[in-house]
């Protein structure tokens, strides 16, 4: 079915933000709803400062609460997700092709076997398993049958029950968590989300159509959850303050949406030709992004990109400081004006 509705940019991405939980915090403890469709952890405590933008009183140690856990997902990124919803992140990524399917099967099961109930180091048990590289091993968290905790400085493998839930489910809830968060989107984005093959993409796209609708979106044909459209429609800007990582949820897909000036679409989506030395991140404000950050620890420096009211910068300083990352250093905040 075609919609025919066509929203600005604008909408959409307020509807993303509060899909995933950036509108307004949610009440301390709420990890299985910021976490709903996993945050990305690959860069030190980014998944922390995921939550933190999400739920109120978060603490240093929440990366590692007991109802969250990590795989590795897309390509071996770290991501947490909720614990009791492992099915859809690990087995709703199984390829269909039996022989691929049976060599993830195959290593993780040596895996398992190798880890004997213990939490190794991934170089151990890469090592003693006798993986050619450290991606042999990332692909076992598929099987559902792995799992890791990364600290910031090593990365731990763990043998975790395989969820009982069928594989076809787990793929159709990992595509409807997807649309959820990003949508409205395309198969092709869903398949580089997953890193899936485009085959099996399409299948589970193909499957889960009849619970999508047709709309255009961004000069291009999109689909989006019919249970999605009127949470669309009614979408409206965020207010107040949010400082989020490169790689969070609400930045992952549509870059250039978020910023359509290219010079400023560079300095916080740099390629390797263009970076300024360090790892920029968004300060949004009112749903829009106001300036980059940077945090070395609990020193955070702000590079705004337009002029900023007392009342705001003092607001960005509040939520720096209020950062849950555990050092013996003081928090500091240092603005660098353009």
């Amino acid at each position: 079915m075609l919609t025919g509705l066509n929203v600005p940019v604008e909408q959409v991405l307020a509807f993303r933000a509060r899909a995933s939980h950036l509108d307004a915090k949610l009440a301390a403890g709420s990890y299985a709803q910021a976490t709903h469709a996993g945050l990305q952890d690959s860069i030190p405590r980014a998944g922390l400062i995921g939550l933190h933008a999400r739920i109120e009183g978060v603490q240093p140690s929440d990366w590692n609460h007991p109802s969250l856990c990590q795989i590795w997902f897309r390509g071996g990124a770290d991501y947490i997700i909720p614990r009791a919803d492992i099915a859809p992140f690990t087995l709703g990524t199984l390829p269909r092709d039996p022989v691929r399917r049976a060599a993830i099967d195959h290593a993780a099961a040596r895996v398992v076997e190798f880890l004997a109930g213990r939490e190794l180091k991934t170089r151990d048990v890469t090592q003693g398993v006798g993986f050619p590289d450290h991606m042999a091993i990332r692909q076992t968290s598929r099987s559902g049958r792995v799992l890791i905790r990364w600290n910031a400085s090593t990365i731990f493998a763990y043998e975790c029950e395989r969820p009982d839930v069928d594989e076809e489910d787990a793929r159709l809830e990992l595509c409807r968590r997807f649309l959820r968060w990003f949508g409205p989107q395309t198969v092709d984005r869903f398949r580089w989300w997953t890193g899936l093959e485009a085959k099996d993409a399409a299948i589970t796209w193909g499957k889960l159509r009849p619970e999508l609708v047709l709309m255009e979106f961004a000069g291009e044909s999109r689909m989006i959850l019919e249970a999605d459209l009127d949470r669309l429609r009614a979408a409206e800007p965020l207010s107040g303050v949010r400082l989020v990582q490169n790689d969070d949820p609400w930045l992952k897909l549509d870059r250039p949406l978020h910023v359509p000036d290219k010079s400023l679409h560079d300095w916080l989506f740099p390629t390797s030709n263009n970076s300024r030395g360090y790892a920029a991140n968004a300060v949004v404000v009112d749903g829009t992004i106001a300036g980059v950050w940077q945090r070395q620890q609990r020193k955070v420096t702000i590079h705004p990109w337009r002029r900023l009211s007392r009342n705001l910068k003092a607001a960005i300083e509040q939520e720096a400081l209020s950062f849950p990352i555990r050092s013996n250093a003081a928090a500091t905040v240092a603005w660098e004006e353009r």
